[in-house]
């Protein structure tokens, strides 16, 4: 650890993580999120950041442009279902009675049983849903989808370039794949120095994501950062386990904090968030 004293909050962040990568230096690796942990934390985490909304936004404008026929949509590592029912939601409002497919896979029956749940919610005679629980490499769907999506998904593939022709396998001639995934920004600095690794690999973020679609010849027809805040001044030590997907032991609750403090930034209310993109890469089946 430097023995500079730190001049910013820059400085002291920078610090602070270096603090936490001795600390972990030859220790044994802290222990993952169980299902049940993972759901809980990531819920409570998305009430305390505006980056769902954003999204939701971002891929609903998206959704509005593939035109106003029959749709199908594939979500991979669907969750909940929090951000697919307002968008399938939004699917039928823009069309009324046009025929609309959704399948959400995720490999936790829990969350594919809510998201089952919030789509029935919907009573739309158009929308026909389905949750499976699968991961992406044993997904047992038989069809072709106008999109196929990743929203926060990428990271435990064990292989981003397979994962990503096997999506676009899935797609109609001219559908597409749209990959949610976050930079290696500073609140995922966390998660590269304290996550375990995820069945032999670690966690991929969107430089890596990039760097699959180049190396698989994969056309990009854009990618859009979204820039969203999350205000962690509060949270819960559940709630910071999900941040850097680790179970945190008593004595790093207070590092990380500090760290999260130090990146922290004046949000609108004047409340300290910590910046918290999203990259959204698209690409077309051809």
């Amino acid at each position: 650890m430097s023995n500079i004293a730190p001049t910013s909050s820059t400085d002291t962040a920078a610090v602070l993580l270096d603090g936490l990568r001795e600390a972990r230096l030859g220790a044994a690796a802290l222990a993952g999120l169980e299902p049940g942990a993972y759901a809980r934390g990531h819920a409570a985490f998305e009430l305390l950041s505006d980056q769902r909304g954003l999204i939701a936004e971002h891929l609903a404008g998206r959704l509005a442009r593939v035109g106003d026929g029959p749709i199908s949509v594939l979500s991979v590592g669907c969750g909940d279902g929090s951000l697919d029912v307002r968008l399938a939601a939004g699917l039928i409002q823009q069309v009324p009675g046009r025929p609309v497919r959704y399948v959400g896979i995720d490999p936790w029956p829990g969350s594919a049983t809510l998201f089952a749940a919030k789509m029935a919610a919907l009573t739309a005679d158009e929308l026909d849903a389905d949750a499976y629980v699968s991961s992406f490499d044993d997904v047992p769907v038989d069809e072709t989808f106008d999109v196929v999506m990743f929203v926060h998904s990428m990271y435990y593939v064990a292989d981003v370039g397979a994962t990503l022709r096997g999506a676009l396998d899935l797609l109609r001639p001219g559908g597409e794949l749209w990959v949610a995934v976050a930079p290696s920004a500073a609140l995922n600095a966390l998660v590269g120095v304290l996550a375990p690794p995820l069945e032999g690999h670690r966690q991929w973020f969107s430089a890596d994501v990039d760097k699959a679609f180049v190396d698989n010849g994969i056309a990009l027809d854009d990618t859009v950062t979204l820039d969203a805040m999350v205000d962690l001044s509060t949270a819960t030590d559940e709630v910071l386990d999900f941040a850097v997907q680790a179970r945190l032991t008593p004595e790093l609750h207070g590092p990380v904090r500090a760290y999260l403090d130090a990146v922290s930034v004046p949000g609108a209310d004047g409340r300290p968030r910590v910046p918290h993109p999203v990259d959204v890469f698209a690409a077309t089946r051809r």
